[in-house]
């Protein structure tokens, strides 16, 4: 009698421990690296057109937690949608980010739609997209852009940035699902 009463109670506690176990694995976090900002990634944007561009992080610290960022747009519209007919050619992007979170980071960047006046080129827009990176899966990122776009006359001072005080011509949400690019073997024939 004795005996089945051990049993049952090692029984019995063999489950439990195999429920916490099973539960805590559940419960923690799936991505057990730290949010770096770093590697070269694609960005994919649903729309019409569909729009895509390919950039690198440099990360500014050991840890990976700050970078600067660059890249070039290699599918869109520069016109925005006939918006800005005179624009040709929207130019590589730069910018610089944070992690700010176990799975986030801010950003923020510039680019520029260009058009060609003879030899020399002329600004014709100024987009400044600021938003969130969020981690949704190893290799994959949800990035929310804000992109606030400003008439090359909006900065006076040449600096490349809208003035102070300048407030944007127009201001577009949109989201970008974010893939790293992976080591891939060599192709052989």
């Amino acid at each position: 009698m004795k005996t089945k009463r051990n049993l049952a109670l090692a029984i019995l506690g063999v489950a439990v421990g195999a429920v916490v176990i099973l539960t805590q694995s559940a419960w923690t976090d799936r991505n057990h690296e730290p949010f770096k900002l770093e590697g070269t990634w694609i960005a994919r944007l649903q729309a019409t057109p569909p729009q895509s561009w390919i950039y690198s992080f440099s990360p500014s610290d050991p840890s990976g937690r700050e970078a600067t960022f660059q890249g070039m747009n290699i599918v869109g519209d520069p016109t925005f949608g006939g918006v800005f007919p005179e624009a040709q050619q929207s130019m590589a992007f730069a910018g610089k980010a944070v992690v700010t979170g176990r799975d986030e980071a801010s950003y923020t960047v510039a680019n520029y739609g260009i058009k060609k006046v003879g030899a020399a080129t002329e600004v014709v827009y100024i987009g400044l997209d600021s938003g969130t990176i969020r981690r949704i899966s190893p290799g994959k990122t949800q990035v929310d852009h804000y992109l606030a776009i400003f008439l090359a006359a909006q900065d006076a001072d040449g600096d490349g940035l809208p003035d102070k005080g300048q407030v944007p011509i127009a201001c577009v949400p949109f989201v970008s699902i974010d893939t790293s690019l992976p080591l891939m073997a060599p192709c052989k024939p």
